[in-house]
This record gives structure tokens, sequence and C-alpha cells, in this order.
């Protein structure tokens, strides 16, 4: 018996931890600017997560049945993912390096992604996991290289740019990025 059950005429799993993960980068980011624009920024990104979630569902003959040992392995991942989130700033704050909580978080979310795709068989969370890694480098750098003023440009940078990977990801996934290839007659690079 194979370990995940999917109809070949499918497709993809539909791409709900893309689609939530990020939400919450996006509103980590937007909380590390002013109350303004901060408020603007998440409403937009629940605007753009609604309108995801809208086309997911109507996709939801797409989801993966997993084996219960796979089904296991991936709630391990959640179990470690949210811990890790919750805890590691925390931790990062008692030794003075609080600075990198968002950066560290999103790092530990890429490689959880990639540890992902092995448990659901997609190959495209390895590039969205690596993806993530690089906007959470980056962070650190921004982090670590301005001191003082670096944890205020960090969250912003790190939380927006990892909420746009995740969301590419998951329009793509979802075949939005296609529709809109072909409507608007747009090559766009690893689509048909």
């Amino acid at each position: 018996m194979p370990y995940t059950m999917r109809q070949p005429s499918l497709g993809v799993p539909v791409p709900s931890l893309e689609i939530v993960l990020g939400l919450l980068a996006w509103v980590v980011g937007a909380s590390g600017l002013g109350n303004g624009f901060a408020t603007v920024l998440v409403a937009l990104g629940i605007f753009l997560t609604a309108y995801l979630w809208i086309v997911r569902r109507r996709n939801a003959a797409m989801a993966v049945t997993l084996h219960p040992e796979r089904k296991r392995r991936m709630q391990r991942l959640i179990v470690i993912g949210v811990a890790g989130v919750v805890l590691l700033p925390s931790l990062l704050s008692l030794v003075d390096y609080g600075e990198l909580a968002t950066a560290l978080s999103a790092a530990l979310v890429g490689v959880l992604l990639i540890q992902a795709s092995t448990v659901l068989e997609e190959r495209s969370l390895v590039a969205t996991g690596g993806l993530v890694l690089l906007v959470a480098a980056f962070g650190a750098f921004l982090a670590l290289t301005y001191q003082g003023q670096g944890t205020g440009s960090a969250v912003p940078v790190t939380g927006l740019c990892a909420g746009i990977v995740l969301w590419v990801a998951a329009a793509r996934r979802l075949g939005i990025l296609e529709d809109l290839s072909r409507r608007y007659n747009v090559r766009i690079p690893g689509i048909r």
C-alpha cells in the first residue's frame, strides 16, 4: 500500500501550510512597522489569505490522504514548528540575542518545510523552504549588522519577504500563477 494516496489527475496537494505560514510571517513583519501602515498591511494580508483559502477550498479534491505513519511525522513537524516559533524568541532574549528571534524562527520554518517535502512528497516545498532560509539569513544579517537599528529593520524585512515567498508558492501550487500567465500572455519562469 502506498504511503500517500492521490488521484494522478489531480496534481499536487492543497497548499494549506504555505497559506497559513504566509499570513503568520506577514503579520509578524507588519508588526515591525509603524501603527498606521502596519494595520493596512495586516488587512491586505488577511484579504490575500482569504482569497487563497477560498481558491484552496475549491480545489479540496486535490487534498492528500496520508498513511498513518506519515501523518504522525507531519504532526511531529507541526508540533516542533509551533514549539520552536513560540519558545525561540524567549530563549534568545535570555541570552541577549533577541534581535535574531524573527530570523531564526523563519529559518526553522524553512527547515521544517524542507522536511515536510519528504512527508507530503512535494518537491516544491524544498524550493520554498530554501527561499525562506535565504530570507532568514538576510534578516539575521540585518539584525546583526546594525546594532540597535537592526531589530527595527530585520523584523519587517524578514516577515514580509517570507510571507510573500510563501504566498507565491501557494499561488503556484493552486494554479493561480498559471492562470494569470495564460490570461495576460506573460511568460513566468517555471510555469507552463
